[in-house]
């Protein structure tokens, strides 16, 4: 049994939330971007939303939000900006219409028991929530797909 919130003698540190916008949106560095999920109109759960954890110290996660329902324009912009950079990440079907896009050579661990990836930085475990349990699912079964001979946790 794995103890995050003892392992390393630190609480959990949850992100903080922003909602994209024109003004914050070039602030976003799509090079410390970890875990980016787009769910379309239509797409089941997080209908509309795009999801983005950026790293934005060693420690810390920055998670970015916006939905095409209430902010169409920053959603599209939002989208440009990821296709842009398309070739830092490893894109993974979330199902029932939604993508996920990982980092390449980030080390996530899979947790099945809470749902989450944990992104390891140099002095803790970082929590990363899909936006629903079915995207988490269909994730770690394209990631187990993609890479049958890894040992996932």
């Amino acid at each position: 049994m794995k103890l995050y919130r003892g392992t390393l003698e630190k609480p959990i540190v949850f992100p903080e939330s922003v909602i994209i916008t024109a003004e914050n949106l070039n602030s976003i560095n799509f090079d410390k971007v970890i875990y980016c999920e787009i769910s379309p109109m239509g797409a089941m759960g997080n209908e509309g939303g795009i999801l983005i954890y950026v790293l934005s110290d060693e420690d810390n996660l920055i998670t970015y939000e916006t939905n095409a329902s209430t902010d169409q324009r920053s959603y599209d912009a939002v989208l440009e900006r990821i296709d842009q950079n398309d070739d830092l990440f490893i894109n993974y079907s979330g199902s029932f219409g939604n993508y996920v896009y990982i980092k390449k050579n980030a080390r996530l661990e899979i947790d099945k028991k809470y749902t989450c990836f944990w992104y390891h930085s140099q002095n803790t475990k970082l929590r990363i929530d899909s936006s629903v349990q079915g995207v988490f699912l269909s994730v770690v079964a394209d990631m187990t797909d993609q890479n049958p001979n890894k040992d996932h946790e």
